[in-house]
């Protein structure tokens, strides 16, 4: 797992100065995210983890909804942090973290939130729990993840040429690894449907971001059987984002 992460971290370090002008559809997330949190927060909170902040999209909105609280922001590729703390400024608490590993974080937060991170985890149901068991006495964490339907067009276009598909598996709404007792949980969840020129569109979309880091021990396609694939998407399509909203209280 430690290598796994070790290239993410760099994927996304390396794209850290092109990612705002390739992330529409995170930054969208991150608005809708906003509000989520805003429109449920049961108090103000004293304490804000955000895990995963990126270059800040939703860190900034934190900042302003909150603006008598220093937050702690935590990203695991530190020029993407670097880039959160030139947009909202040096107040606040900046660590490079792997967020499936916060043991180095002391607990009590009145919020924890996380835009398009959670995804990332090689160990869902357990980064989960840890994260809730960071959380006060009526804190609450509300988060945005992907979820099953996410690239079905791309996965299809794998199994009509009988290939297999690095695309992690995603969890179902229904089927999705809540914290146990004490901790309640809710969730809602939309499909956005992102047009893309072709197949190569695509993936250079997703290398644009640092997120074309397939799940843990897929082999890469031959170059044949990725001109292959890339073909049978010319002409334009539109991927499927489904995005997962959920929330976890104490």
């Amino acid at each position: 797992m430690k290598e796994h992460k070790g290239r993410i971290a760099s994927a996304f370090s390396a794209q850290a100065d092109v990612y705002d002008a390739a992330a529409d559809l995170q930054w969208l997330v991150a608005e809708r995210l906003a509000e989520r949190i805003t429109g449920r927060i049961r108090k103000a909170p004293q304490r804000i983890l955000e895990i995963g902040c990126g270059t800040g999209f939703l860190s900034a909105r934190l900042a302003d909804a909150f603006p008598e609280t220093r937050l702690v922001l935590t990203d695991i590729a530190p020029t993407m942090l670097a880039r959160c703390r030139a947009r909202i400024g040096d107040k606040h608490d900046y660590r490079v973290l792997d967020g499936e590993r916060p043991e180095k974080l002391k607990g009590g937060f009145d919020l924890i939130a996380s835009n398009l991170a959670f995804q990332w985890f090689v160990d869902l149901p357990g980064a989960l729990a840890r994260l809730a068991d960071l959380l006060a006495p009526g804190g609450q964490m509300i988060f945005s993840t992907l979820g099953r339907d996410t690239f079905r067009e791309w996965r299809q276009a794998h199994e009509s040429l009988g290939l297999a598909c690095g695309t992690p598996e995603y969890p179902r709404p229904d089927a999705f690894p809540w914290p146990a007792a004490p901790f309640e949980h809710d969730h809602t969840d939309e499909v956005i449907l992102h047009p893309y020129s072709d197949g190569r569109d695509f993936v250079n979309s997703l290398k644009l971001l640092g997120a074309s880091e397939p799940a843990p021990g897929y082999r890469p396609l031959s170059p044949g059987a990725m001109r292959r694939l890339l073909a049978s998407l010319d002409g334009g399509f539109e991927a499927t984002y489904h995005v997962i909203y959920g929330e976890v209280s104490r």
